[in-house]
């Protein structure tokens, strides 16, 4: 019987001992190293405890439940150790929050998740601490945040998270530079090219014409903004024209027309003189016959045939060249009107000038045209119907050129051939030749 008991004892002792252990282990933390894939859901239902027994025990996130794959996880036994735990964990953060609040500059790349990680806290105490908002996850470079607790030595899902930033951050940075490549605009230069410095009023259409180009050729082979600058130096590819040397055959154009009026004007001279001088000597003659003998008077009648005969004879080459005269006297009237006209470049551009002192641009036509005897009228619109409408590729030296529509002119200027015109422009400036290829007129007038 005493053997029975002994073995009865025994027993009960070794039952109470394994129930011991089992509650010790039970009630024991359980460490779990996470795997691929494991969630903090996973390892509440593994374990039968709750997702924030977990989070609260590891300090995890509890908007983001994130984890890494290698961490070290604490798994508390049950709830009610764990509420134990909390309070303990509560009152020891509490406590540190005193002791070990320290501050913290934010460098670029930090995020809330990662200074947490780094300084063994969680992010809503980073909030608490900073006094952030609930839902705040945006912090800046140079901001600095209060902390509790100790930088860790080692920090592996910090170390794992970064890489994945860097690779999420730098396509970003590759396509921020591709756009920026295709956004420089790719410039075109040709093997045959020259280049111009834009003066004071040229404009691109301007210059693309001078030079033959187009004006997207132009802007291809630039930099351009949205202005000109005086001053600045385009590029040229494959100009079609040389403006230098269209200035200098227009120089020599109106060289050439200067000496033609000269030449003309000097034979009209010489014509002149010759008539005048056969008509002078025609009147000395007359008083010496009229005082003669009869018989000298009887032949006066013969004689004084002989000398017109002779007078004739002396102005017949100035008649038989009469006609060839008015051919020249023709042309030589646009070449005189070009060339009266040209006399008074320099003068000073007046609203409603229309003399020496300062002309504006009809009142500049109407005098030049004047001096030649002819009007045609104060303004534009009646210089308009001086003569018959023809196109600017058919006008003659000294020739009227209008821009803008029949009826509504609004300028006017004498052709002097070539791309060659002389006008008043406008206020400010001067009398002065211009060019047709920067300022091409609407159409011309033939004055009758």
């Amino acid at each position: 019987m005493n053997h029975t008991a002994k073995k009865l004892l025994v027993g009960t002792v070794g039952a109470a001992g394994l129930f011991l252990a089992t509650t010790a282990t039970a009630n024991a933390d359980t460490t779990h190293k996470v795997a691929k894939n494991d969630t903090v859901w996973d390892l509440s239902q593994k374990y039968g405890v709750s997702i924030q027994a977990i989070e609260a025990l590891n300090n995890i996130d509890q908007n983001s439940h994130l984890i890494v794959t290698g961490q070290t996880l604490k798994v508390p036994a049950k709830d009610a150790q764990v509420s134990e735990n909390n309070n303990t964990a509560q009152a020891a953060d509490k406590k540190a929050d005193t002791e070990n609040t320290s501050d913290v500059t934010v460098k670029a790349g930090d995020t809330l998740w990662t200074l947490a990680q780094q300084y063994n806290t969680s992010v809503e105490k980073l909030r608490e601490l900073n006094g952030l908002a609930a839902d705040a996850y945006l912090i800046h470079p140079g901001n600095v945040l209060r902390v509790n607790g100790t930088v860790q030595a080692t920090q592996q899902p910090a170390q794992t998270e970064q890489p994945v930033q860097q690779q999420t951050e730098q396509p970003v940075v590759q396509q921020e530079a591709t756009q920026e490549q295709a956004q420089e605009p790719q410039l075109v230069v040709s093997a045959n090219h020259t280049t111009h410095t834009v003066q004071a009023g040229e404009s691109l259409y301007s210059i693309a014409q001078a030079y033959g180009v187009t004006v997207d050729s132009l802007r291809s082979a630039n930099n351009l903004g949205a202005t000109l600058l005086v001053g600045q130096t385009l590029t040229i590819n494959d100009p079609a024209k040389d403006p230098a040397q269209e200035a200098a055959a227009q120089q020599a154009a109106q060289e050439q027309a200067a000496s033609q009026v000269q030449q003309e004007a000097a034979t009209q001279q010489a014509a002149q003189e010759q008539a005048a001088a056969a008509q002078a000597q025609q009147q000395v003659q007359q008083p010496v016959q009229n005082q003669a003998p009869a018989q000298t008077q009887t032949q006066a009648p013969a004689q004084q045939t002989q000398q017109t005969q002779q007078v004739q004879q002396q102005a017949q080459p100035a008649q038989v060249q009469q006609p060839q005269q008015q051919v020249v006297s023709t042309s030589a009237d646009g070449s005189a009107i070009a060339a009266y006209a040209q006399s008074f470049i320099g003068t000073p551009y007046v609203w409603g000038g229309s003399t020496p002192s300062g002309f504006d641009c009809s009142g500049l036509t109407q005098y030049v045209y004047a001096h030649f005897g002819k009007q045609i009228g104060r303004n534009t619109i009646a210089q308009e119907s001086a003569g018959t409408h023809i196109p600017v590729s058919q006008a003659q030296v000294g020739d009227l050129l209008f821009w803008g529509t029949p009826g509504s002119t609004y300028h006017v200027a004498i052709y002097l051939g070539g791309n060659s015109f002389v006008a008043a422009p406008e206020p400010g400036q001067s009398v002065k030749i211009g060019n047709m290829a920067y300022f091409m007129p609407s159409f011309a007038v033939h004055v009758n």
